[in-house]
């Protein structure tokens, strides 16, 4: 990983940034963000947040989400930051202009599939997530972290750890963690907002969804498919689906849980959680997409039940070259 020092110098010599995530942002993309974003406010620098889109109304509670704005392709700035972006293509095609066109580039992030695009690239595979690279960052540059930068980064760890479930939480995040918390990040407001304001539509949309829970033959591979029709009857929307695969990835006996949803016709969303040792981001790979060894994920092009038939049986062919059993078999 490129010195945190280098790049907390690089933030505090310039005075003009442009920071951006990727599309379709969770809590580890939008957390980074703001947190960063705020920071580089309260230091008295000119940081300009951008998006293509509005940041979704599950994470509207966090603060700054409304200084988030739309991209401009005409502005120029003198750093821009994209973080939590493997490839600067995921940012979108506007923001990917704005980013170009800045005299340094910074590439921000924690995903094992980075491609390295900045001019300086401060990726590091082993933080829980890139909210807790934000963290060292500003430590290093000693910007003091408020109670609203500590919330922000607090839900970038809590969401991309699954509430610190996943084998990403390590003693270092755990530490950060605690850190955040004590410089004032809003513990039961980021639990209430993420885990306690489900939409009905997303519980229906649950309970039909569990319906169509699959396994194949031997038992290791699960899945679940949301339709567009699925979404329609539910009265949900596809966001209403985020977190349905650690459900699929739940049930005994399941190595890798997998959760097909039909964003719009002729393309699905394709989601890998895998609990012990299969790489599911080599799995991704394979159909675009990328990740991390455990969580993953692709976009693919075709009809669903096409798409599906496809993935399952890649799936258990990276299952069989893992000696049908696990590790150490």
């Amino acid at each position: 990983m490129t010195d945190i020092a280098e790049s907390a110098n690089v933030l505090l010599k310039n005075d003009n940034y442009v920071l951006t995530t990727h599309l379709n942002p969770d809590g580890d993309a939008l957390g980074s963000l703001l947190g960063l974003g705020l920071a580089l406010l309260s230091a008295g620098k000119n940081a300009v947040m951008v998006m293509p889109h509005p940041v979704p109304a599950t994470f509207q509670f966090m603060p700054g989400a409304q200084q988030v704005k739309k991209v401009d392709v005409q502005a120029k700035f003198d750093v821009g930051i994209a973080l939590d972006c493997t490839d600067i293509t995921r940012a979108g095609e506007e923001a990917q202009q704005v980013l170009q066109k800045a005299r340094n580039l910074i590439n921000i992030d924690h995903h094992i599939s980075n491609q390295y695009f900045g001019d300086l690239n401060v990726v590091d595979a082993q933080a829980s997530a890139t909210g807790e690279i934000i963290y060292d960052i500003l430590y290093e540059a000693k910007i003091p972290i408020t109670s609203d930068i500590a919330t922000n980064l607090y839900t970038a760890i809590v969401t991309d750890t699954g509430s610190f479930q996943h084998q990403n939480t390590t003693a270092k995040c755990l530490q950060t963690a605690a850190f955040l918390l004590d410089c004032g990040a809003e513990h039961r407001t980021i639990q209430q907002h993420l885990y306690e304001q489900r939409s009905l539509g997303s519980l229906r949309l649950l309970a039909r969804g569990l319906e169509s829970l699959s396994l194949n033959e031997d038992g290791r591979v699960a899945w679940m498919t949301v339709s567009q029709d699925l979404l329609s009857a539910s009265g949900a929307t596809v966001d209403d689906s985020d977190g349905m695969v650690d459900y699929v990835k739940s049930l005994k006996g399941v190595e890798v849980g997998i959760l097909f949803k039909e964003v719009n016709s002729g393309e699905t969303k394709v989601s890998f959680r895998s609990k012990n040792y299969l790489d599911v981001n080599q799995l991704a790979a394979h159909f675009g997409g990328g990740g991390h060894e455990r969580a993953a994920g692709c976009t693919v092009n075709g009809k669903i039940e096409d798409i599906e038939r496809v993935v399952i049986r890649k799936t258990e062919e990276q299952l069989a070259v893992k000696n049908c059993g696990g590790p150490g078999r």
